[in-house]
């Protein structure tokens, strides 16, 4: 990626009538939202997680700095639809150097709106600054994922999220995409819509001893890292969309 910019997504959990017939049916629950103090956003069916959603950066050689290290304050939103989060991101191996971002999750009739709003507030490093949908090894090793390139001529490429860590391979997939589909035609079935052709990179975090395929949309992820200034802004919303309708949880 060349410079900060805007990216909206549509990502949406599909599920088909595989469940309805072993006696149950998505549709009729209601799936949990869990809002961690930070903002990260824990999606879940019972006891079953979907997804995780975040925002979150590298700092100098790779130093992770996830979403649920930031220190925010939760208030509900003036018109009682969610919660607004105002927080401060630490970015390891800087000096000092942060971010801070306001966050808003709104329900909707099926689903969530999130929306971010980040400014750079040192100038420093940065290795990596992404939004991240995580989707359990536990539920999705073994499943497809189908990426649509932009233009009507590209062809979907598909991968195959793999069963074992393959010990050198820990990038899946990295290109522009329009379309992300995960489990497609399962009750399992998570997909992610661009409305706008993005980077996006499909990654492996075993490797890294975290159970958990990243689906990553990067603003920067370059080595040996991008120099940002105090007062560079990052933009971001989304609306995450389900077959039943979805209830926070949380502060």
């Amino acid at each position: 990626m060349r410079r900060l910019r805007a990216i909206s997504v549509v990502v949406s959990v599909a599920a088909t009538a595989l469940l309805a017939a072993a006696g149950g049916s998505w549709a009729e629950d209601t799936l949990s939202a869990k809002l961690h103090p930070s903002g990260m956003v824990t999606v879940t069916k019972g006891d079953v997680e979907l997804a995780t959603i975040e925002l979150n950066a590298h700092g100098p050689q790779w130093k992770h700095a996830p979403q649920t290290d930031a220190v925010a304050e939760v208030s509900d939103l003036p018109d009682k639809t969610g919660k607004r989060f105002v927080g401060t991101l630490a970015i390891p191996n800087t000096d000092g150097g942060s971010l801070r971002f306001t966050e808003s999750v709104k329900t909707l009739a099926r689903g969530l709106q999130l929306e971010y709003d980040v400014e750079v507030l040192k100038a420093m490093k940065l290795d990596g600054l992404q939004f991240s949908v995580g989707l359990p090894a536990a539920q999705y090793a073994g499943k497809q994922l189908t990426i649509t390139s932009p233009g009507e001529d590209g062809d979907p490429q598909v991968v195959t999220l793999p069963q074992e860590q393959q010990k050198e391979t820990f990038q899946l997939w990295a290109g522009e995409g329009a379309k992300i589909e995960v489990a497609k035609a399962s009750d399992e079935a998570v997909t992610i819509q661009v409305r706008a052709p993005a980077d996006i990179v499909v990654q492996d975090l075993r490797h890294w001893e975290n159970p958990t395929f990243e689906v990553r949309l990067p603003a920067i992820m370059e080595e040996p890292g991008r120099d940002v200034t105090a007062g560079d802004k990052f933009h971001l919303d989304l609306t995450v969309t389900f077959p039943a309708p979805v209830k926070l949880e949380g502060p």
